[in-house]
């Protein structure tokens, strides 16, 4: 027996080195660890330089900035009542009190000013860039480039700008800062079984739940790192897990609670093949873009063509997926790294996937953060493989693919530098969408609420041009957006935006004198909403203006139809009568407009004026 040992030994290192070849060592993990904390820190160098330009720009008006910050009011005034609000509201349709907490703090310290709030979203990519790096050293400590590898895609990557460049994304790094720290931790629970170092798990997993709900996943990912160190399936195993489950389960819940809005409102009505199309081709983008991140947007709509047939791309997404995951399944021959890191990005994605519809939009850049640390892990890997594999000679085989990643890492940090342009305002960011998805109502949509926001709080009141040329914008990109297929709620919103945007531009016309234009604008306004009795108010006015004195009179009835205690309309009406000198009907719609608000002066003054013709003329 010990002799058939020894023959088998033998001929294993006969497999793998060959006395009469010269062999180059491996390089030791002391000599790489003089050059990869270089190589790091020219990374997260590259990373800030990348993101550097974000510190000068401003908050988006319309996409949840001001939900977070510029226009709540708890965010601006750091004290304990609001403090105990974070903890107890949901903002934007999540639950997210460590993240609130930091805006209150970055809000202090900064007085409103965007650029630091900017610059605490670079700090924490940053900080995460070189966790990762951490987090793989210790899951794989035989090769640090393998970790270097991990942590150099996932610091300059395009699909992360999003998380970093938009004020709104802090919920997305700082979730993902506790995250990852939790699972360093549990990595050295698992080399120390020492229960002080799972209870430090807990509580950065509770502090990434607070940060975002996305990070109820980690209890998942705890057990796939169980699978990866090998250790045996117990009750031991099983015990030490509950308490993360019972806080997901929690976390989950309040989640479910804060986005029920936007499930039953935003998210399309889908059949089932429909539904598993969607997210199959969504799966399959997300890899797609991990490799070749073109067309990147910050919205990706809905397919149009849903409630008919689907590009063909969708249903073949589905044997695409088929296909790879059972080359996933049956890479377990040659070890434990694919599916490891295939494994990890299927857990971390996996409730951003529309499985539950949520949103109006099939997939966001954001949402690839965390999952992609898998996938750059088996790219790692990759290298370790061709390093092992060809070990002898002069190692050409392994530097060759160092400088394909090398050639990769640097275009990923072009597109990224590029990409960061569209995030410096609202303008270029959803002009960008429209550009590529030119036949979404979405794309419309949002950049016409952009420019009603920038009509609204960003032009000079006297600077006539600037706002005649935004409210021009917003109206016809609203009216675009309904030319293309909406739902429901999505129809509402519009047409709500699209009124209101005539309101304002029919008002501006007024202001001008542009009465025939002020006219149109009211009139597409009551098209809209036949029961706005504002707009009936507003129309019956310009046509008091325009001496259409029945016409105004029929407008005035009709607000007063729609709306008996409409004063002013009563006010108004009488204005005309007394012009068409019917003294008794306008002084009995003045004392109507007295009657409902005694205090209304204008009614009053008119109503002495209109007796005193009334009594000249009896004269």
């Amino acid at each position: 027996m010990v002799k058939n040992d020894k023959n088998r030994r033998a001929k294993t290192v006969s497999k793998t080195a060959s006395p009469s070849k010269k062999t180059a060592p491996p390089v030791p993990a002391k000599d790489q660890g003089k050059w990869v904390w270089f190589a790091l820190a020219i990374v997260l160098i590259t990373t800030f330089e990348i993101y550097s330009k974000v510190l000068k720009f401003d908050f988006l008006l319309n996409w949840d900035d001001y939900l977070y910050v510029t226009e709540n009011s708890h965010v601006k005034d750091l004290s304990w009542s609001n403090i105990q609000l974070f903890f107890t509201n949901y903002y934007a349709n999540n639950y997210q009190p460590v993240t609130m907490l930091f805006y209150a703090v970055e809000y202090k310290i900064g007085a409103g000013n965007a650029s630091l709030f900017h610059f605490t979203n670079i700090l924490f990519h940053l900080l995460n860039t070189y966790l990762v790096f951490i987090l793989i050293r210790r899951i794989s400590p035989k090769n640090a480039i393998v970790a270097l590898i991990t942590a150099a895609f996932f610091a300059v990557h395009p699909m992360h700008v999003e998380s970093v460049a938009w004020v709104s994304e802090l919920k997305d790094v700082l979730y993902s800062f506790f995250f990852l720290v939790s699972l360093i931790m549990y990595i050295r629970y698992l080399a120390s079984q020492k229960i002080k170092h799972l209870a430090y798990v807990l509580l950065f997993f509770v502090l990434s739940c607070l940060s975002k709900s996305a990070a109820v996943i980690l209890p998942l990912v705890m057990l796939l790192l169980d699978y990866y160190s090998g250790r045996k399936f117990g009750w031991k195993l099983i015990v030490e897990k509950l308490p993360f489950f019972i806080v997901s389960l929690i976390f989950g819940i309040v989640a479910l609670n804060s986005q029920k809005g936007a499930v039953q409102d935003l998210a399309p009505v889908l059949s089932v093949i429909e539904h598993v199309s969607v997210v199959a081709f969504s799966f399959m983008n997300y890899l797609f873009k991990a490799v070749v991140p073109v067309n990147l947007s910050a919205i990706y709509p809905y397919p149009a063509e849903l409630g008919s047939l689907l590009p063909v791309i969708y249903y073949l997404s589905i044997l695409f997926i088929a296909v790879l995951l059972f080359f996933v399944w049956y890479s377990r021959r040659w070890g434990k790294d694919s599916i490891f890191g295939f494994l990890f990005f299927i857990l971390t994605i996996i409730l951003v996937l529309q499985i539950i519809p949520v949103g109006g939009t099939s997939m966001a850049e954001r949402y690839t953060y965390i999952p992609y640390i898998g996938l750059f892990f088996i790219a790692g890997k990759l290298y370790e493989y061709v390093s092992d594999k060809f070990n002898a000679g002069n190692r050409k085989y392994d530097n060759y693919l160092l400088a394909l990643f090398l050639i990769g890492f640097i275009i990923f940090s072009i597109v990224s530098f590029d990409r960061v342009k569209v995030w410096e305002d609202g303008d270029l960011l959803f002009s960008d969408v429209v550009n590529k998805y030119p036949e979404s109502s979405i794309s419309y949509r949002v950049r016409g609420d952009h420019y009603m926001c920038y009509y609204t709080k960003k032009t000079d009141v006297d600077d006539k041009p600037t706002r005649a040329l935004y409210l021009n914008k917003s109206i016809s990109d609203f009216e675009k957006s309904l030319t293309f297929p909406l739902n429901d709620y999505d129809k509402d919103r519009v047409n709500y935006s699209l009124q209101i945007a005539y309101n304002n531009r029919a008002y501006e016309e007024y202001v001008s004198k542009d009465y025939e234009g002020a006219l149109k604008d009211y009139s597409r306004e009551i098209e809209m909403n036949p029961a706005d009795a504002n707009a009936y108010y507003n129309r019956g006015s310009i046509k008091k203006e325009i001496r259409d004195y029945t016409g105004a009179i029929n407008d005035f009835d009709k607000v007063i139809s729609i709306d008996p205690n409409y004063y002013k309309a009563y006010n108004n009406r009488g204005n005309v009568k007394s012009l068409l000198k019917d003294y008794e009907a306008a002084i009995e719609d003045y004392t109507k407009a007295i009657e409902l608000n005694p205090q209304y002066a204008d009614a009053i003054r008119n109503r002495e004026r209109a007796q005193s013709f009334l009594k000249k003329s009896k004269k």
